[in-house]
């Protein structure tokens, strides 16, 4: 029997703060500090030269400061803590400079259901964003869709998909199923192509996804992590205080990015 959307999803909470806006998401233009930037860039050479998919585990913060700075910046967590109404602390980050090329996707199925609306990731441009090196796509207001959820998606798995690879697995499920969504709702299709130093925060349901690149390899210069409220990770050890922001102290060099 085929899986259908349906199946996958519950209905969205009532909405609340946690719902931010209409849309889902928020930009801020030129709002990460110019020398922060500039660190994080030397840092990221020094170690990824020849590897444009940057770190191959998802918790380089815990090995390099310059991360770690620009993640804390003071600006971001101010931000997330209006936005989701508690600080929060940032446990996965992404430093590929290549498009992720992950399709369509809600990043609340990922976690454990305690962790709910306590949740947001951000997208820093460290450079004008090419429309052809595969940007970054969301579907504005689509956070009030129907919302995948962890359990649903592991039932619908293979017994033997259900490992550390589970997120990449439920890909042949998820993709076709959201892309009828967004053509049966005729909903529109937002391109992110932001300027350097800007930053979009974007709901943990929000349906968003790294297109592909119409020029392959072609460099995306940015820096993505993901964080969840301080008081709502009962499942990772207890967030650590960092200079003007927070981090879960998350031991995962060990594993490979899905």
């Amino acid at each position: 029997m085929s899986t259908t959307l349906k199946d996958l999803t519950i209905a969205p909470p009532e909405p609340s703060k946690a719902d931010w806006n209409d849309d889902g998401f928020v930009i801020k233009q030129k709002f990460i500090p110019e020398k922060l930037m500039e660190e994080y860039e030397e840092c990221w050479f020094r170690n990824n030269v020849n590897r444009p998919r940057g770190w191959d585990y998802c918790t380089p913060y815990r090995d390099h400061k310059e991360i770690l700075d620009i993640l804390s910046y003071k600006g971001l967590h101010d931000t997330m803590e209006e936005l989701i109404g508690e600080p929060a602390g940032v446990h996965l980050n992404l430093t590929g400079w290549v498009t992720t090329t992950r399709d369509w996707h809600q990043d609340t199925y990922l976690n454990p259901p305690h962790v709910g609306d306590y949740y947001v990731a951000v997208w820093i441009a460290l450079d004008t964003i090419h429309p052809d090196s595969g940007p970054f796509q969301m579907i504005p207001g689509s956070h009030r869709w129907p919302v995948v959820t962890h359990e649903k998606i592991i039932n619908a798995l293979e017994p033997h998909e259900r490992d550390h690879y589970w997120p990449t697995h439920s890909e042949r499920i998820l993709t076709p199923l959201f892309t009828e969504e967004i053509e049966k709702r005729n909903a529109k299709v937002k391109t992110y192509l932001p300027g350097r130093g800007d930053v979009l925060f974007w709901h943990g349901r929000l349906l968003h996804r790294g297109s592909l690149a119409k020029v392959p390899n072609m460099r995306r210069f940015s820096l993505i992590a993901h964080y969840s409220g301080i008081n709502h990770r009962q499942d990772m050890p207890p967030a650590k205080k960092y200079k003007n922001g927070w981090y879960f102290p998350v031991d995962d060099k060990n594993k490979s990015l899905m």
